[in-house]
């Protein structure tokens, strides 16, 4: 049985995608893998006991041992897990795979530069590096100028299960909307997705926009547009804004995958989204592709969904199928398919 030791210094902060990525990958370890690996958690601090409450929660409650950075070696992990993009501390030997997600600190401009250091660190101490995309690795590959064949592209992935939890509000009372999710900053398309609402309500006035997701540089307070900010929601609750949404709407400019595209496929909202960077990796042939930065294409795609409800159905039935395909279970096995030969 292999036994890895994962970097768990940001899991019961990180409520992003990376969170939801690492929490994922150690419940379907847990849950399908129990014969094949066990696993350690690594944390900063050096009194576990402390903390052991707090980690454990961010787990859902299976009690994975703690220990720290600094005494780690004495379990004798077979291999590391750093998967926060790069090696949050150094002071390791031994074989040790990162999952480095995208390249966004690279590429765009003023976008967490100081994470520039630790996904080099991983590029010098983890011979062995994930990512989640083939456009990704060539990107990451690029940037870091380090051979592609270092990289292996392992698509995120959803679960197919309702949450167990009621959701926290009645979505029903926002119905009919458009739906975002993620922060609300350039990158994401939402100044796109602002005009092309102001478009569909001068002829669809009761359609509104909802956004779930922090508040980030895109959005000025004043547009002239019906919308609803959620900020940050519990699962259950996106889950159901998922579920009754006219469309999903997501016209980011650049993504390493872009998983709430296939999130809302899980849930059988239809999903409009760009033909750039990674997102056709994430949708496959089940959403409606509109060009990046085009308000006009992507109003005209929202209004052929609201009223065209034979290929809206089509769209929810082809998101669904497709989701199926890629769950967290895939992504947890091939994870650890590489973490095996790694320790090997």
């Amino acid at each position: 049985m292999l036994h890895v030791g994962v970097d768990a210094w940001n899991l019961p902060a990180d409520q992003r995608g990376v969170g939801r990525y690492v929490r994922s990958i150690l419940r379907e370890w847990h849950t399908s893998f129990g014969d094949r690996i066990r696993v350690s958690l690594i944390v900063p601090e050096w009194h576990t006991w402390t903390v052991r409450a707090r980690y454990g929660s961010a787990t859902g409650g299976v009690p994975y041992p703690i220990l720290s950075r600094a005494f780690h070696a004495r379990a004798q992990p077979d291999v590391l897990w750093f998967p926060w993009n790069g090696c949050s501390w150094l002071n390791f030997s031994g074989p040790a795979v990162a999952t480095l997600h995208d390249a966004m600190s690279f590429v765009i401009p003023d976008h967490e530069s100081q994470a520039k250091v630790i996904f080099r660190n991983a590029a010098e101490r983890c011979h062995t590096l994930i990512t989640d995309s083939v456009f990704s690795a060539h990107e990451l590959a690029r940037e870091l100028a380090v051979p592609l064949d270092r990289f292996t592209p392992i698509p995120l992935g959803v679960s197919m299960e309702p949450p167990l939890a009621p959701p926290r509000i009645d979505v029903r009372e926002l119905a009919p909307y458009v739906l975002f999710v993620g922060t609300s900053e350039q990158r994401k398309g939402i100044v796109t997705l602002v005009k092309a609402m102001e478009r569909v309500q001068r002829t669809d006035p009761d359609l509104r926009l909802v956004i779930a997701g922090m508040r980030g540089n895109g959005l000025r307070g004043d547009e002239a547009v019906v919308m609803s900010e959620l900020g940050h929601v519990d699962d259950a609750t996106l889950a159901a804004l998922y579920r009754n949404a006219v469309v999903f709407a997501f016209p980011s400019r650049y993504e390493g995958f872009g998983l709430p595209v296939l999130e809302a496929m899980a849930h059988g909202a239809p999903v409009i989204t760009t033909n750039v960077t990674a997102i056709p990796e994430a949708a496959g042939d089940a959403a409606h592709y509109v060009p990046a930065d085009d308000a006009d294409a992507l109003a005209a795609a929202i209004a052929r969904i609201r009223r065209d409800r034979s290929y809206a159905a089509s769209l929810r039935e082809r998101g669904i199928a497709h989701a199926a395909r890629m769950t967290w279970t895939v992504s947890a096995r091939s994870t650890l398919d590489v973490l095996e030969r790694a320790a090997s």
